[in-house]
């Protein structure tokens, strides 16, 4: 039997909003489908949210699972009516270990592991999962990891039909949004603080990506136009790593941005008073990759 080929392909940057795409009844290159199965549909979206199943909760009624953005493929296929869903599901089982992935959680709906009840509808509602049905079907859900990509495969073998789900795991294009010194502003004087969009740090350090030069600027403005503004800049973290890496992390980023401000826009040092909490104030769950890009921010707070 022909065996399953699994390629992780580099992840790419794409738009600020997602677009639905109508695209050719190909493959896609990370995953081949099982030999035989015939695919029936395929959606890209190039950036969207996706729910990707991990069982119920403890009452059993509520589906949980891990909260994905990123460029998300979707294809169904037929599965070869000869092949048990048992033999279909374990070939992919094996090739997507065999590629080194983690395989992070699996089921088995005839033994009511996926869902007690009602899987069809549950699946189709969480994750736009259609090969299961309400009595039979076997899932998986792994992530794979090579360098700094990061994708998830999310494979629903059913009776009839094969779900393939490929999300990969990125950040959007940056500066799709103008920011400006007047919503700053207006929104520094509502609320007494403003999550400041825009400033993109390297990986686990404390440099200023170039990207981050629009935020800065309208910064600058604001503050060289308000000169009796007294500001804190607040660095937050996410909860990866220990926390006094992430607190030093944090207070070293939100220095970054003091310095930078003063040295290359100008704006005078005594307006401006560096600190950094760390994860100490999250803004969404540091349960997924899209909470801990929340997280990750520099905060204006008005003193």
């Amino acid at each position: 039997m022909k065996g399953l080929v699994l390629l992780l392909v580099p992840v790419m940057l794409s738009v600020a909003y997602y677009s639905e795409a109508r695209e050719p009844l190909t493959d896609h290159p990370l995953i081949a489908p099982y030999e035989g199965s015939e695919i029936r549909r395929k959606k890209v979206q190039e950036f969207e949210e996706y729910n990707a199943f991990m069982g119920m909760d403890e009452t059993g009624k509520e589906p949980q699972g891990i909260a994905l953005e990123g460029k998300v493929t979707k294809l169904f296929y037929n599965k070869p009516k000869e092949r048990s869903i048992l033999e279909v599901f374990r070939n992919y089982e094996q090739a997507i270990a065999q590629e080194g992935a983690e395989i992070l959680y699996t089921c088995n709906q005839e033994k009511k592991e996926c869902v007690a009840r009602y899987a069809g509808p549950t699946l189709q509602k969480y994750s736009d999962i259609h090969a299961i049905s309400n009595l039979k079907g076997r899932y998986l859900l792994a992530r794979f990891t090579r360098d700094d990509n990061t994708a998830y495969v999310a494979v629903a073998v059913g009776q009839t039909f094969t779900d393939i789900h490929v999300i990969e795991v990125k950040d959007m294009d940056v500066g799709m949004v103008t920011l400006d010194a007047e919503a700053l502003w207006k929104a520094l004087d509502m609320k007494g603080f403003v999550i400041v969009e825009g400033i993109y740090f390297d990986t686990n350090k404390a440099s200023l990506k170039s990207s981050s030069a629009d935020a800065l600027e309208q910064l600058s403005v604001l503050l060289k136009d308000r000169p009796d503004l007294q500001v804190y800049v607040v660095g937050h973290t996410d909860m990866q790593g220990s926390f006094d890496h992430n607190l030093d992390l944090s207070k070293r980023r939100a220095n970054t941005v003091v310095s930078t401000l003063a040295s290359d826009y100008g704006v005078p040092r005594a307006q401006m008073e560096g600190h950094g909490v760390g994860p100490l104030a999250p803004q969404a769950t540091n349960n997924s990759d899209a909470g801990r890009a929340k997280n990750r921010r520099v905060v204006l707070v008005a003193r």
